[in-house]
């Protein structure tokens, strides 16, 4: 039978179409759920950044950015600017500032850049470990909940950066480990040794990594030669990173405490009488220049402190609302707990020799690694009375991590067990549960964490986010931000301004600065009556040679939130004395009275001690108006002419 043309065209055609391979489709395959993987991941991740983005901080956030833009414009750390920001938060916020300037979105991207490398990253080790379905279900929860606004605050926070080298360190520890490379070590030394710079609790990585290592050998899992070179290569790659930091402290004499300088105190004594280890400590913590006391126990103090000034119904309290915490965060905790109890269960249940989850062992090893680290994450939630928000951030990337062997330990069992038809039905049934338990972080809560009282409504989940920023065009606002916009349009830049109390934001919406080096104050209930004095002595120094134009008193309630603010005018002193049938000559002698009643002698003695800030403000300001609770003072012409003179 002869061919026809079109039939050979046709049959030429086909040879040149051969069959895709198995090998090919595997491969789109894998693209395809890699792409389903991204999407699921990088919507979250992508919400929160759009709602930080979209939130101003009135908080830690714009303390930041406030003393890195002053540091950039020339002051100097200590005398002309007292930052309440960790030494790595403050550098990543002059960074931010030097390339956006003076606002939130420098930190924030840099925040952003940060987290994704670090989802990237774990996502490629768990991967490695667990396989793809462990390690899809991690880095989707870890980018869910280090997003949710529930926790994530308003962006810009140091738990975030901490976050981001911790995971980024343990990661390249692992695949330092897995690879042999020993240059992925090294670079683990030197992201885990940054990680406590943004907060302390950073350690619990270090301390993680460093037991796993030393264990190492007892399991058999690696020689005591190599354990030794995997210690040098740490401690080397934490040195390295912390050259250039030392550098810029000592070089430039900022007043900074020198970073892990409990490491080496015999050091730091040679530098006892030079002005660039003495002034200033991090997180805030200011110290006399004169005391003798070891600075490296200021941290213990001031948590002790502040457990202190709490009432045993006030700390029965702190219990509830971490617990009420745990509750909102169950997930992430039910699979690290899941997690833990699975390992054990195979360690001491499941008979040596029995099939492995997979053919090399690590997968089971690394179990320990990560379990230490989420149980350090966990326990440091308890170590401050105060239990904000995003002190619960870290725990949910451990997690994360250490869940990952709960997903594979159901995917070997689903793949080798005669009974699929029942676990195909545990799995799905664990799936709605998931579901079931993360509800809330999208769709919002009706009871405040914090306080345990009742909204009314849901809040703070992505839905009531989006939908205010939708609204109004920010998921955060308030009086402060009014406050900010009328001090910038009634005063010119070079005018100075002071805020009473912790809410920053006001100087970032004026764009204006502070007469003052220490800008913010949050510790008045902490600090004792004489170091209150102190500062207040301080501060009407400061305002006799350089009078703010504007002061702002926030009226904010500080921990531990049940005594009213420390107030400028006279306002709830007045109130209360009139509620006590008390003549208005009376009001101050009565209203220390109610204080020392209800709240301690202590308390009666601060109100005391601010009595020459009040009579400042009295005497030389007028009142432009309240902004709700807080009140916005101008100083009088009289006084701006002596303070130019």
């Amino acid at each position: 039978m002869r061919k026809t043309a079109g039939t050979m065209k046709r049959v030429r055609k086909t040879k040149h179409r051969p069959p895709q391979s198995r090998h090919q489709q595997a491969g789109s395959g894998i693209a395809f759920w890699f792409v389903i993987i991204f999407v699921l991941a990088g919507v979250p991740f992508g919400l929160g950044k759009y709602i930080e983005f979209n939130s101003p901080g009135p908080f830690d956030s714009a303390s930041n950015v406030y003393s890195a833009k002053r540091i950039v414009d020339g002051a100097r750390i200590g005398i002309e600017e007292r930052p309440s920001a960790a030494t790595g938060t403050l550098i990543v916020n002059i960074i931010g500032v030097r390339l956006f300037g003076f606002s939130e979105t420098g930190p924030k991207l840099i925040q952003g850049i940060l987290q994704a490398a670090a989802l990237i990253l774990m996502f490629w080790v768990m991967r490695r470990l667990f396989g793809t379905t462990a390690a899809a279900v991690g880095v989707i929860i870890a980018s869910v909940y280090l997003s949710a606004p529930l926790i994530a605050k308003f962006g810009n926070v140091k738990e975030q950066y901490m976050i981001a080298f911790m995971v980024l360190g343990i990661s390249c520890y692992v695949l330092g480990q897995l690879d042999g490379r020993w240059w992925m070590t090294l670079l683990a030394g030197g992201m885990l040794s940054w990680a406590p710079l943004f907060k302390e609790t950073g350690y619990s990585s270090i301390a993680a990594v460093g037991l796993f290592v030393v264990a190492q050998p007892f399991f058999k899992n690696r020689t005591w030669k190599r354990t030794a070179t995997d210690t040098g290569l740490l401690l080397t790659g934490a040195v390295i990173a912390m050259a250039p930091l030392y550098v810029w402290i000592l070089a430039g004499g900022h007043h900074r405490r020198l970073p892990y300088s409990f490491v080496w105190k015999q050091v730091t004594l040679v530098f006892t009488d030079s002005k660039s280890v003495r002034g200033y400590e991090p997180s805030g913590l200011e110290f006399d220049e004169d005391a003798t006391q070891d600075k490296d126990t200021l941290l213990g103090r001031y948590v002790v402190q502040s457990w202190r000034v709490l009432t045993p119904e006030q700390r029965k309290e702190v219990v509830f609302r971490i617990l009420r915490y745990y509750r909102l965060l169950i997930l992430p905790i039910a699979l690290a707990l899941g997690s833990i109890v699975a390992r054990l269960i195979r360690l001491f249940w499941v008979r040596p020799g029995s099939s492995e989850i997979q053919t090399k062992k690590d997968c089971e090893r690394f179990v320990l690694l990560f379990a230490v680290w989420w149980l350090l994450d966990m326990a440091f939630v308890w170590v401050s009375p105060r239990s904000y928000e995003q002190y619960y951030l870290p725990l949910n990337a451990s997690a994360a991590m250490l869940g990952g062997y709960l997903i594979a330990t159901y995917r070997h069992k689903l793949k080798t067990t005669l009974y699929k038809p029942r676990w195909v039905v545990i799995g799905l049934a664990g799936l709605m549960l998931m579901i079931v338990m993360l509800w809330h972080i999208f769709f919002g809560i009706e009871t405040s964490p914090h306080s345990g009282t009742k909204y009314g409504q849901r809040r703070r989940g992505y839905l009531q986010q989006m939908d205010a920023i939708a609204k109004q065009g920010t998921a955060t606002g308030g009086v402060w931000q009014f406050v900010g916009r009328y001090i910038r349009e009634n005063s010119r830049p070079d005018e100075k301004i002071y805020v009473w109390g912790w809410v920053p934001g006001i100087y970032l919406e004026a764009q204006r600065f502070s007469s003052a080096p220490k800008a913010f104050e949050s510790d008045m209930h902490r600090k004792s009556p004489q170091e209150l004095a102190d500062a207040i002595k301080e501060l009407l120094t400061v305002f006799e040679k350089e009078p703010p134009r504007f002061i702002v008193d926030t009226y904010k309630r500080h921990f531990p939130w049940d005594r009213p603010p420390l107030e400028l005018w006279p306002v709830i002193r007045n109130r209360i004395a009139q509620e006590l049938g008390a003549r208005p000559a009376d009001s101050e002698k009565v209203y220390a009275e109610w204080l020392s009643r209800n709240f301690g002698e202590d308390e009666a003695k601060r109100y005391e001690e601010m009595r020459p800030f009040r009579i400042y403000v009295m005497k030389n300001y007028n009142v432009v108006r309240p902004f709700g609770e807080m009140l916005l003072f101008r100083l009088r012409d009289e006084s701006a002419q002596k303070g130019q003179q």
